[in-house]
């Protein structure tokens, strides 16, 4: 379906709706289509994607809906036709945006259904829970060398998918089970409950979601068929790590540093890594992703040339396999933040285990970051199957 096709079912639905439906000038940017009726005056935009639409996606319209130019609109309702993502969904759910919409529009029975509306004008039912995976996925977390974060990537990931709704199992891996140490609900207990409860988002009636921290030996996946992602915080050396385990994964992550010093030592060790994984596993898709980016316009430059010196080393490996990536920062990066640089600090003032996913000034950037990093796992392989059969 074209765009053009695509505005035009929805333009005839909302007249049929009440609504008085205006098209802007050819060539608009930031919405499609134009709603009145009483005060309302609504900026719509509609995509026709085949996936679903991401977080990034809302997040711009979103930037659009505060520009001087939209000032005019009383509400900024976002069409999907093929459904949004669950990082995005929960994003949403859990800030509340008021004034947006976000429906998806069922072209067999002509149905506009609302995933999110502005709680505090209009109430809605509660949303269905997210849909399961078709079976257990399993996430391995490896470094590249010290200091990289890969614990901080491995609990925030698991943090991210228990905001999508899933029950998360982290097996920590990592002979100094630091990740244990930084779940334990008693400081004094070393043995006891490592575990996290991620709260749903308000004013909805969907369940919480839990975050459980065990060692291998303690995780059997027929007794608890419920939990349906697995993260694995990795041991540093290689061999260390269940080879039963590794042959299970469906995603490998690696976090890297840009740093002068570290780059071409990184890119040896994430090259040894992922030959050492895909002796074990021919299907595991494998990712290197920026840790700690730093996106301050006057380091883009520095940014530029440390990338490009990064994906050169990787290349010619990735070259060769299909199923190993290197993630534009631009797509997804977790950026630097105080927030996760301090993450853990509850070990010492003796409060309870949390995740660096509270907000400043209305703004998380990890909760956006992991939530955004979820996102492309959980649907990488589908969009570029889509990608394959469009070529």
């Amino acid at each position: 379906m074209t765009p053009t096709e695509a505005e035009t079912l929805i333009a005839q639905y909302f007249k049929h709706e009440g609504y008085h439906v205006e098209m802007p000038p050819p060539n608009t940017k930031g919405y499609d289509i134009e709603l009145y009726r009483g005060e309302q005056c609504i900026a719509v935009q509609v995509k026709a994607h085949k996936a679903p639409c991401n977080i990034s996606m809302i997040q711009k319209f979103q930037g659009f809906l505060e520009l001087p130019i939209a000032a005019k609109f009383t509400d900024g309702w976002f069409i999907s036709f093929s459904g949004f993502s669950s990082p995005a969904k929960a994003d949403i759910n859990r800030e509340q945006p008021q004034n947006l919409g976000l429906g998806t529009y069922r072209v067999p029975d002509a149905k506009l259904l609302w995933d999110y509306l502005d709680p505090i004008t209009t109430p809605l039912p509660p949303p269905p829970p997210p849909p399961l995976p078709p079976k257990q996925k399993y996430v391995g977390v490896f470094t590249s060398k010290g200091g990289v974060g890969k614990t901080t990537v491995s609990a925030h990931l698991a943090g991210a998918f228990a905001l999508m709704g899933y029950d998360v199992v982290l097996l920590d891996l990592d002979p100094d089970k630091n990740l244990r140490k930084l779940f334990l609900q008693d400081l004094q207990d070393h043995e006891g409950d490592a575990s996290l409860y991620v709260p749903p988002p308000p004013h909805t009636n969907q369940l919480g979601a839990s975050i459980t921290v065990l060692n291998h030996d303690q995780w059997d996946p027929e007794s608890d068929p419920d939990t349906q992602i697995i993260i694995c915080d990795c041991a540093p050396e290689l061999s260390c790590n269940p080879e039963d385990l590794i042959k299970k994964f469906d995603y490998c992550i690696i976090p890297t540093t840009l740093n002068p010093l570290g780059i071409a030592k990184n890119a040896n060790v994430i090259v040894r890594t992922f030959r050492h994984i895909r002796r074990l596993n021919q299907s595991v898709e494998m990712f290197a992703v920026i840790n700690s980016y730093i996106t301050d316009k006057t380091k883009a430059k520095k940014n530029e040339v440390m990338l490009r010196s990064l994906v050169k080393a990787l290349e010619k490996f990735l070259n060769q396999d299909s199923l190993a990536h290197f993630i534009d920062p631009t797509d997804v990066a977790i950026r630097r933040s105080d927030a996760l640089l301090y993450w853990g600090y509850h070990i010492f003032d003796g409060s309870k285990p949390q995740l660096a996913f509270q907000f400043n000034g209305g703004i998380s950037h990890p909760r956006t970051d992991f939530l955004q990093l979820a996102e492309y796992l959980e649907y990488h392989t589908d969009i570029q199957a889509l990608k394959a059969a469009e070529r």
